[in-house]
């Protein structure tokens, strides 16, 4: 049992649940409500921006660029490879998914063979680099707007702390301040387990000690999936 990866992992969750429930518990009721609050914000509008912005990021940013080269590359007679151009623009990503979205577009590109290089160019950015790059894109967004969100909700926890330097008051607060800390301990571990997927998914389950078969037997992982805000 104490060999089972998944099972050291919900052991380990759980002692930081607690050591974060008791450090909100120390900020109080009132700094822990709004942490706990603001979190939630901070997911939810991360989310959303990242949904919103990693399309246009990818159009206004990438997207010309990749067309330009594989135009000049079809140009001076170079064959169709999307194999090839899917790992030389996104050779980071699992073989696997580079291979699903490749066998979609060999489908639907064979009616633009026959048009320029631009047009052709154009179409493989659409449809292959645009579906492999922009999920990335969307994951990297996400995380980097959640932790400015939470940072300026941090900043605004930090002044109602004070709080707790009030005769009784302080005391309640810090009291009642358990039952939000545990909440809100547990949307830390959400995000913990939300970077931890992002790497399976990045590395195709390809680490020997982080994939989807070893996590599928952790409590806190198959409830995770439940809630995927990636999903």
């Amino acid at each position: 049992m104490f060999k089972n990866p998944s099972f050291l992992f919900d052991i380990v969750c759980t002692v930081v649940w607690l050591l974060l429930a008791a450090r909100y518990a120390k900020k109080g009721f009132l700094a822990s409500s709004v942490q706990l609050g603001g979190n939630f914000l901070s997911l939810f509008g991360a989310r959303m921006f990242s949904n919103w912005a990693a399309g246009r990021v990818f159009e206004n940013f990438l997207a010309v660029g990749f067309r330009d080269q594989i135009a000049a590359s079809l140009s001076a007679g170079g064959v169709v490879d999307l194999s090839g151009i899917a790992a030389k623009y996104a050779g980071f990503l699992p073989d696997s998914f580079r291979a699903s979205i490749v066998e979609a577009c060999e489908r639907s590109i064979s009616a633009v063979l026959s048009d320029n290089a631009v047009v052709l160019a154009d179409t493989i950015v659409q449809k292959v680099l645009a579906p492999l790059l922009t999920p990335v894109i969307s994951l990297v967004l996400f995380f980097v707007a959640f932790a400015l969100l939470r940072m300026l909700v941090s900043l605004f926890v930090t002044v109602l702390g004070l709080v707790n330097k009030l005769p009784v008051i302080g005391t309640v607060n810090h009291w009642m301040g358990w039952s939000v800390g545990a909440l809100a301990s547990i949307l830390d571990i959400y995000l913990v387990l939300c970077v931890l997927w992002a790497i399976i998914v990045i590395t195709g389950g390809n680490l020997t000690m982080l994939n989807d078969t070893v996590m599928s037997s952790s409590i806190y992982y198959k409830i995770f999936n439940m809630f995927n805000p990636f999903l």
